[in-house]
């Protein structure tokens, strides 16, 4: 397989989220380690739980896959739609498989591509894919910060 800048942001993004990343553990190393009991509970520092981090970090997968299908008028715009519900947020079994989940929807989606979209703005959107799926490793590591200080 010939290695492409796509292809190593693919490998960047799954890095960041499995392991093996150089920055230390990686988001799902770091979820499963939690005890369940810290997932809902509220730091008076913070207004989100790690929970609601989780539930984030999938309603940015679902985003990046949205735009990828070219969905001009996908947006998350309340605390809900980015956040989680208390529905969405009860279960932490469910909240954990629906982030994996939409993670390997994300990775097969963006299996379909090659460089030209890199440089493809995205629908709806000022900037091309190229900022959005590095934007997506960013926020990735930041809210793996933010549960990480949550943990603590």
């Amino acid at each position: 397989m010939v290695e492409t800048t796509l292809s190593r942001i693919i490998d960047n993004i799954d890095t960041v989220f499995r392991g093996d990343a150089w920055h230390g553990p990686s988001v799902m190393e770091m979820i499963n380690s939690l005890p369940e009991s810290k997932l809902r509970e509220n730091q008076p520092f913070s207004r989100q739980s790690i929970a609601q981090n989780i539930y984030h970090l999938t309603a940015y997968r679902n985003f990046v896959i949205e735009k990828l299908k070219d969905n001009i008028h996908f947006r998350l715009e309340t605390d809900e739609e980015n956040w989680g519900t208390e529905e969405a947020l009860k279960d932490p079994v469910q909240l954990k498989k629906n982030l994996v989940e939409t993670h390997n929807r994300l990775l097969t989606k963006l299996e379909e591509f090659d460089d030209e979209l890199l440089s493809k703005n995205v629908p709806g959107e000022y900037y091309d894919f190229y900022k959005l799926l590095n934007g997506l490793i960013q926020h990735d590591t930041y809210h793996l910060g933010m549960i990480w200080v949550l943990w603590q």
